[in-house]
Formats: C-alpha cells, structure tokens, sequence
C-alpha cells in the first residue's frame, strides 16, 4: 500500500499479480472522502488485484504492440528504402503496413472495451465485498466532480495513465469519444451500484429517489 503526494484525487493498483501488487492511493483522495467512501475505492482497487487486471489488459495488449511496430517497421522502411525496391516488394509492404494498421486500430478498440469492462467488474466486487455500493458511489461522484474541475493542462500530465486509474483524469467524454475511453461514463458506473444496492436492499443511494 503507497500514498502518493499528489493533490488530484484518484487510486491506482498495479502489478502482474497479487503477491507483487501494489494498491496507491493520493493525499488528495485522502483528504476528500469519509472512511466509507474510502473503503469503496480500496475495495475497487483491490478487485483489480484478485483479477490480475493488470496482466489481462497486457497480455491482452500484446497483439496491438506487435501490430504497431510492424507499421512503424513498414513505415521506415519505405521511407528510407522506397527507391531501391520494385513494384511488388512496395505493394507488399503496402498490404503488410494496412494489414497492421487495421489489426492494431481494431485492438485499439477491443483493450479499451475490455477495461471499460473490467472497470464495472471491479465497481461491481467492491460494492458486494463491503456491502455499501452507495458509498462506492459517493466516492466516484466526488472524485469525478474534483477531477472536472481540475484546470485540463494539470490533468494532461496524468492521462497517460488514465487506464489504471480509479477514475480518468479528464472530463465526460461525449458520443464517439467513449469509445476510446478507459473507463465507463460515470452515469453506467452509478446506474450498476444502483441496481446492485437495491438487490442488496441498502437505503438510497446519493442523487437517487428513495
């Protein structure tokens, strides 16, 4: 467990498996929710360990790599030996470059499916190990608000790792843009806490009708 002198309100929880894992929480998440919510966002992070998310989402990862390169290898190549080369070798690697292209942009796509997933998976874990989901909903309602309001050129430096975090270091993303987004939108992660808090018969939950 780590605290991390940071004033943005946010956690994390990395390693490729629990007995190397790690569970990070910042000073400014301390200093903003009640030991409940805190509990919720402990109980996320945790669900991330049990699952071994980290090494999901990199193995999951490692075609999209792959894929990458070979478009950067491509890519080089023609540029820096394009004149040396015949019709068919260029075609070649104009259908091996595409092929890539294709198969990392589909990937792309797929691993940020996957996260949003294994984000509601963990929401879902936290809210039945403490059997408070409306204080996991509390916390994200906070943090998500703080994070908002945090001016965007301070958040830019973070959002390289917004996949790990509890939750992103941007505003609502809207439309398309959410298919490119780590996590899911705040009002799916709130609508799943609420119907597991009615399963679980808690009173109502925050901005919820009784």
């Amino acid at each position: 467990v780590a605290v991390s002198e940071l004033g943005m309100p946010n956690a994390f929880a990395t390693g490729r498996s629990p007995e190397h894992a790690v569970v990070c929480v910042t000073t400014g998440l301390l200093r903003r929710l009640e030991p409940a919510e805190l509990e919720g966002v402990l109980a996320h992070e945790l669900s991330h360990v049990a699952h071994k998310d980290v090494a999901v989402i990199t193995v999951a990862s490692f075609l999209g790599v792959i894929a990458g390169l070979i478009v950067r290898f491509a890519f080089y190549s023609q540029v820096f030996g394009g004149g040396r080369r015949d019709q068919n070798t260029a075609a070649v690697f104009a259908a091996v470059m595409g092929v890539s292209a294709a198969v990392y942009a589909l990937s792309f796509l797929m691993i940020r499916a996957l996260s949003r997933y294994r984000e509601l998976a963990a929401d879902r874990a936290a809210a039945h190990l403490t059997g408070r989901p409306s204080a996991l909903a509390s916390a994200l309602t906070k943090v998500s608000g703080d994070i908002a309001r945090i001016p965007t050129k301070d958040l830019r430096t973070a959002q390289a790792f917004n996949a790990f975090y509890f939750t992103p270091a941007l505003g609502t993303e809207p439309g398309v843009a959410r298919l490119f987004s780590t996590h899911p939108s705040l009002e799916q992660r709130l609508d799943q806490l609420g119907r597991i808090s009615a399963e679980l018969g808690e009173a109502a939950m925050p901005g919820k009708a009784g």
